[in-house]
């Protein structure tokens, strides 16, 4: 019986030195790049995350994302270590069971994402929506912004017809005439102003969004110093926009293939200032918790300050940047 245990014994030891062999040799981190997020793009061509990780051994394997629904795909199916998401998308999926921290800001919004209709359209409030088409891109913040500005004007989603397009094809199907209004985001909501006179017909002063960036809580729990590598990458990227920004103008456009005005836009329309969690950020996202609680996206037994706490970690970039 003696032997039998220490072999036991021997076995579990052996099994933790090898996951934790496992965790410390890490050599390649995926990291999320998107057109939606110009520091992502300017990180992956300057090289930003490379240069961080290069003394730890661990290389970077860029996956491009097409939304904050496509990124948390990855996360979940753990093709994807880091990536860009919203706010308001990084609570719906924590508190639908996706384990993952929601760790920096790479833009603030002061309003929810914008209703966007054609320049020429007749349309002046949201309830001239009724019975229309609208593309949105499910598992976004546009998407629940849309279903949340319906809701202020008294309109149900069943009131419209969403068209489930990614981001680019919303915008497509807008100038198209394919739908009547598109609930957007950067870069498509500059091109659909710049390029096609399209014009904002509402964006929810109550419920303040933006975007950053979302890690896979057991990737931050094995490697918590690669993941403050990165963030630092993306800094490092925030700081060039800000000191350079002809440079960066002109890399955004040419790796998002748009011109230089459409890139321009967009590297100012959000407030970069600000890329760490802060304490006004909790009682903000709360609000999208209640709102998404209201709407059943998530369980009426939802404890929507926990979600809050489990997925907002202001600690991280603050311990990076130092």
């Amino acid at each position: 019986m003696r032997s039998v245990l220490i072999a036991g014994a021997f076995a579990s030891a052996l099994a933790f030195v090898s996951s934790f062999t496992w965790a410390s040799e890490l050599k390649e981190v995926r990291v999320g790049f998107s057109s939606i997020v110009p520091e992502t793009l300017i990180a992956k061509e300057k090289g930003f995350v490379e240069e961080q990780l290069r003394a730890k051994g661990v290389t970077v394997r860029w996956v491009e994302s097409l939304g904050s629904n496509k990124t948390l795909e990855f996360l979940r199916g753990k093709s994807l270590d880091i990536g860009p998401t919203s706010v308001a998308s990084a609570f719906l999926a924590r508190a639908n069971g996706t384990p993952i921290k929601y760790v920096y800001w790479t833009a603030r919004q002061a309003t929810g994402a914008p209703i966007i209709v054609r320049g020429d359209s007749p349309y002046r409030s949201v309830t001239d929506l009724r019975g229309k088409k609208i593309a949105a891109t499910p598992g976004t913040g546009p998407y629940i912004s849309l279903i949340a500005a319906l809701r202020k004007y008294g309109l149900k989603a069943d009131d419209v017809e969403i068209v489930g397009l990614q981001h680019p094809q919303g915008r497509a199907a807008l100038i198209s005439g394919s739908v009547e209004a598109w609930a957007g985001l950067e870069p498509d909501w500059s091109i659909a102003e710049l390029k096609s006179h399209a014009r904002v017909l509402f964006a929810d002063p109550d419920l303040a969004d933006g975007g950053g960036v979302d890690v896979r809580q057991e990737f931050l729990e094995q490697h918590p110093d690669v993941v403050k590598a990165v963030l630092q990458g993306f800094e490092q990227a925030r700081l060039y926009a800000r000191d350079n920004t002809k440079e960066a103008i002109s890399l955004v456009a040419e790796t998002s293939k748009v011109d230089d005005t459409i890139a321009a836009n967009v590297l100012k329309r959000y407030d970069k200032s600000a890329p760490a969690i802060r304490e006004s950020d909790f009682p903000a996202l709360a609000k999208w918790g209640e709102l998404y609680k209201s709407l059943g996206s998530v369980p009426a037994s939802t404890d929507v300050k926990a979600i809050v706490r489990d997925v907002l970690d202001p600690s991280l970039f603050a311990e990076a940047s130092n």
